[in-house]
């Protein structure tokens, strides 16, 4: 690094008596008395236990069914590692489901589920003779000791980014790599990633990134064999984790070229080794993912740019950039969701997808001056950079326009050019009580503001129930989240008693369920559960036109065809009723709506047959009969 980035904030000079008692030396101490890395790391122990505290009692959320609960794989412990590291990590979940992978490229990432199994093993595999109740209480249990391990693991990985920035990037200047880690630590968007217990990946993917930088460098210090055999350890670990570690091949090069001086050519030679674990991962990753499901790229929920123009979809990205750097900077809104409609395709007309690009461009400017200089902050926005692409969805479609998930290795690169400028503005103050007094007191500010709003968003994650009727009106155009909030008004109105707030919630239900289904008119599972919320409302005339939808696209859905069947034994005993009461005209009218639901259901036929001979319309029972008999000579009851 240059010469100059060694300047130091001021430090209070004070007297101190000799060893030997005849006189004084000064001895400069460093402003809070914070240059010593266990305080420091006290401190922010403390900081993330008072910040995720409350998210001890918190129950599954948002994906925690899919990645947890409703994975077999790691339901079984131990025994289902196997499975979890040769399959996608969704496949158990949408083998529960019968479904097919709607996801392009797949999931494979069996790090954080190997270490949800063994945390299952330890709390006890479920029993083979567990009703849905049993494992409902069970998985709400398990859930609170999952939430302290991710609490947990947030620290260590905190920690060792402090050690990172101590003895690597910022070497003997310690409250700088503080303010860096400190700024990291605080910041409220990573609420979604500590208090989401699937997004446990997140946490281990950078945790085993910083941990490969630490080692590798190590190497390249000691040449020991056991040091470069734990580097590649830990870039494989980062690998299983998740995909962002493979700009390691690009980033430790990159660091070799900082961080010990080394020539560009070196640097690359140096990284070569790297790319042993790297084949090995892709090697596992190919043979355990899934390909796309047919016609699934024509799903809004799976591809949000479908229904954009090349040109919107192109400048909807570039202005997402932007909505990126505007949530590390101000994070006063925020959401579990950004998928479709929630961020409305754009053109460029619109102004800020040019600030975008001056923004983004002028920042790639800087990278590159800087890393000619070999100067930190070269590395800094090389690293948000090198994340950030992976999730904007200009090389890869990742499946969503964003996610305040998404931004959290690149908020790293953020925290610590942040804490660079911070550091350095105040080092320009000549008055050292005034930079010391400044610098703490934005410092504590900062604590204060990023505490309360992390504290507030945690309470949304309790479950999803809580999440989503919060995120309904901060993303109120989002068809994920719509459909969320009225699956959840469902529930609540299964949960209660009382017929007039039953009614209530299923009415919410109902007015979510129309507004995914205006966004999103192919929107089958609401469309579905839209129909099963007027059938439970009593309104089973209404569910039928949302059930036929279903059915015309998805003939062979199982949920489905239940659902027709419960739906044709209600009408076929409304109709028996009509009959019984001497009202033709109404139980044909019921029976018809019967064969519309259950078309297969011989009897159904029959006595549609007989309401019509009862209202003198012989012609159509004879029909009716006629259909009946065809439908029992072919097996049907």
């Amino acid at each position: 690094m240059a010469k100059k980035e060694k300047k130091d904030i001021p430090v209070i000079v004070q007297k101190q008596a000799s060893a030997d008692g005849k006189g004084t030396k000064p001895v400069s101490r460093k402003q809070f008395s914070l240059s010593g890395f266990r305080i420091q790391a006290l401190m922010l122990v403390i900081i993330v236990l008072v910040f995720y505290g409350n998210t001890f009692q918190h129950e599954a959320a948002f994906d925690d069914r899919m990645a947890i609960s409703d994975n077999e794989y790691v339901q079984r412990g131990v025994a289902g590692i196997p499975d979890i590291l040769t399959k996608d990590a969704f496949q158990s979940y949408l083998e529960s489901k019968q479904a097919n992978n709607q996801l392009a490229g797949g999931r494979y990432r069996p790090l954080s589920l190997i270490t949800f199994a063994v945390e299952q093993q330890m709390m006890g595999v479920a029993p083979d003779s567990e009703t849905a109740n049993d494992k409902e209480i069970r998985v709400a249990h398990d859930m609170h000791m999952r939430h302290v391990v991710n609490v947990l693991l947030y620290i260590l990985s905190i920690v060792v980014l402090l050690y990172f920035l101590r003895s690597i990037v910022f070497p003997g200047r310690e409250l700088l790599a503080f303010i860096a880690v400190l700024l990291f630590t605080i910041h409220p968007i990573h609420s979604e990633v500590v208090a989401n217990v699937k997004s446990r990946d997140e946490i281990l993917s950078l945790l085993f990134i910083v941990l490969t930088f630490i080692t590798a460098l190590r190497y390249r210090d000691t040449r020991k064999t056991k040091d470069l055999l734990l580097s590649l350890l830990c870039f494989f670990l980062a690998l299983l984790s998740k995909e962002y570690s493979v700009t390691l091949i690009l980033l430790l090069p990159l660091s070799f070229y900082l961080f010990r001086q080394e020539s560009v050519l070196r640097s690359i030679k140096s990284s070569l080794t790297y790319l042993v674990p790297l084949v090995i991962y892709f090697l596992l990753r190919f043979s355990a993912v899934t390909a796309m499901a047919a016609g699934a790229e024509k799903n809004i929920l799976n591809n949000p740019y479908l229904y954009a123009s090349d040109a919107e979809c192109i400048a909807t990205k570039i202005l997402i950039l932007l909505d990126y750097l505007r949530l590390l900077i101000f994070p006063s809104v925020l959401s579990a969701d950004y998928s479709y409609n929630a961020i409305p395709y754009v053109s460029f007309s619109n102004p800020m997808v040019w600030v975008s690009i001056v923004v983004h461009i002028g920042l790639l400017a800087v990278m590159f001056l800087l890393l000619q200089r070999r100067h930190v902050i070269g590395f800094a926005i090389a690293f948000y950079f090198a994340n950030l692409l992976l999730v904007s969805n200009l090389f890869i479609n990742i499946g969503a326009p964003m996610g305040e998930r998404l931004i959290y290795h690149s908020s790293f690169g953020f925290s610590i050019a942040t804490a660079y400028i911070l550091y350095t503005a105040f080092g320009k103050i000549k008055q050292n009580r005034v930079a010391n007094a400044g610098l703490a007191g934005l410092m504590a500010l900062l604590i204060v503001l990023c505490g309360l709003k992390t504290i507030d968003r945690n309470k949304d994650w309790k479950n999803d129930t809580v999440l989503f009727m919060k995120d309904v009106s901060t993303v109120p155009n989002s068809v994920l989240v719509n459909n969320n909030a009225a699956a959840a008004c469902m529930a609540l109105a299964k949960q209660t008693t009382d017929k007039t707030e039953r009614k209530e919630w299923f009415e919410k239900a109902v007015g979510y369920f129309d507004k995914a289904i205006l966004l999103y008119p192919h929107h089958l599972n609401a469309r579905m559960n839209r129909g099963l919320s007027y059938f439970d409302m009593g309104q089973p005339g209404k569910a039928l036109p949302d059930w036929d939808t279903v059915r015309k696209y998805e003939p062979s859905n199982k949920k489905l065809m239940y659902y027709f069947s419960v739906l044709g034994k209600y009408y076929y005993n409304e109709g028996l009723r009509y009959a019984n009461t001497g009202k033709p005209d109404s139980a044909i009218a019921a029976f018809k709506n019967g064969t519309d639901a259950a078309p297969d259901f011989a009897d159904m036929w029959r006595q549609l047959g007989n309401a019509y001979i009862a209202a003198g319309n012989q012609e159509q029972g004879i029909n009716a009969y006629k259909k009946a008999d065809l439908l029992k000579t072919n097996g049907y009851k």
